[in-house]
């Protein structure tokens, strides 16, 4: 399956790893997951949208976004977002923000520098 969730940090991130493209029956596999792991947490998870290795496009950041999106998620955090070029960035950023502007969304340009990010969040709400 090319959406592949793991829950790091103690269940406080999860990581999606989006490669290739995806179907709309893998999206909605993952949003169920999605759903039931932010129901069950004790604690709010953070996000992390992997999408390097993904062959995206303007619909499939749309995608993406749906699968965390919609209904508000319980225990829901910051949503941290690397692997998308600066010029599809500054297109699409406003565009997420406007269509769901409940959920903070940031772009970063490694795992590292997203994982720090979500882990300053982490320590700053213990």
């Amino acid at each position: 399956m090319p959406i592949n969730l793991d829950l790091i940090e103690n269940g406080h991130i999860l990581w999606f790893k989006m490669e290739g493209s995806w179907s709309p029956q893998e999206i909605v596999q993952a949003k169920e997951k999605t759903r039931a792991i932010f129901t069950q947490a004790k604690n709010p998870v953070h996000a992390m949208i992997d999408l390097r290795g993904a062959s995206f496009n303007m619909s499939l950041i749309t995608a993406s976004q749906q699968v965390i999106g919609g209904d508000p998620l319980p225990n829901a955090g910051q949503i941290a977002v690397v692997g998308v070029p600066r010029l599809m960035r500054m297109m699409v950023e406003p565009l997420l923000r406007m269509s769901n502007s409940s959920d903070p969304i940031t772009f970063f340009n490694s795992i590292d520098e997203a994982k720090t990010y979500l882990q300053r969040q982490i320590a700053s709400k213990r």
